[in-house]
């Protein structure tokens, strides 16, 4: 089953949680960021971004995001998760947990059908980023391939720049 099929098969629709975030498509990313789950309740179903051809929206999704933030913009994590693209990485983020809100994962299930393929199939992966406890905890209990860099951090609101630099610099090295 190709990745469109997958995802096809996993997400429903429409999908008012979001699933993952990257740029293109999945199978370009070089590191996949974790954390518990998105904290930004945009209310767009998550399809609108996606295209089989082309991957994920990027563009749109971070106006939407913006849009939905109002006055606040840029959350203190996302700003992170921007620092890490412009250090060369070619993030693929998801969390533990699919849902949007703050407080934590709430009742929702897990996100686990998605991570272990994205950990398994990405065929750039150099690396897995958990940001925050929860997702620490994901990211000890699984097994990553030969040559995948594990890297276990605080949540990212409390993450200084030059700590991402420094994980940055070691995937990409």
């Amino acid at each position: 089953m190709d990745l469109n099929e997958y995802l096809h098969s996993v997400i429903p629709k429409p999908c008012d949680s979001r699933p993952f975030v990257c740029d293109g498509r999945p199978e370009s990313c070089n590191v996949i960021v974790i954390g518990e789950n998105p904290a930004t309740i945009m209310n767009t179903d998550w399809w609108t971004f996606w295209n089989d051809e082309t991957g994920f929206n990027f563009v749109k999704f971070q106006e939407k995001y913006e849009e939905a933030r109002g006055k606040k913009r840029i959350s203190n994590t996302r700003l992170r998760l921007y620092r890490l693209r412009q250090a060369g990485l070619l993030c693929l983020e998801t969390n533990v947990f699919l849902n949007e809100g703050l407080g934590g994962h709430g009742s929702t299930a897990p996100s686990v059908d998605l991570l272990p393929t994205f950990i398994d199939k990405l065929p750039q992966l150099r690396g897995v980023i958990a940001h925050g406890s929860v997702a620490g905890k994901y990211l000890a209990n699984i097994t990553l391939r030969v040559g995948v860099q594990r890297h276990v951090m605080r949540h990212f609101r409390s993450v200084s720049y030059s700590e991402l630099d420094r994980v940055a610099r070691a995937i990409l090295s």
